[in-house]
């Protein structure tokens, strides 16, 4: 199996973990509803990190491979436009994710256990913050740019 070949199962492989990693949090915020208790919101938004945590890492070996596919496959070049675009998008799920997902995460982990060691039942600002429309924008998102990644990456306009 030549190098090329290789890199390319590594990109792929990382991308099918990034797609897992953010399906995780995604799901689970999805079937935990509008307004569940408060044990759902502290192991939703701890799926939601977690989830968080595999889709970086699985984005920066996809980087790495993709990177290096670049640089080892003739005819292709850091100045197409497709390649240039697909960086760009990169960048920006990063920010994204870790900006404003993450935060929210963490955020909704932190109110929702204090608010459990009180023994309390969600407040109003906690389930707004839970159905906060910065994340759910953020999450659909970051959910469609995966059909854009996969179209520049089997289409390559421009090449």
């Amino acid at each position: 199996m030549e190098l090329r070949e290789l890199l390319l199962i590594g990109h792929i492989l990382g991308v099918v973990a990034m797609a897992l990693g953010s399906g995780t949090g995604m799901l689970a915020m999805m079937s935990a509803g509008s307004s569940p208790d408060i044990p759902t919101m502290i192991q939703t938004a701890r799926l939601e990190s977690l989830g968080g945590r595999v889709t970086s890492f699985a984005a920066i070996v996809v980087l790495i491979f993709g990177t290096w596919l670049v640089i080892e496959t003739e005819g292709i070049e850091f100045s197409q436009a497709w390649i240039s675009a697909s960086y760009t998008l990169w960048f920006i799920a990063m920010a994204i994710g870790g900006g404003i997902m993450a935060r929210h995460a963490r955020r909704l982990e932190a109110q929702a256990t204090a608010e459990a060691a009180r023994g309390d039942r969600p407040s109003a600002q906690l389930l707004a913050d839970w159905n906060a429309p910065i994340a759910k924008a953020g999450g659909a998102f970051l959910l469609l740019m995966y059909p854009v990644f996969i179209y520049l990456m089997v289409a390559k306009p421009g090449l």
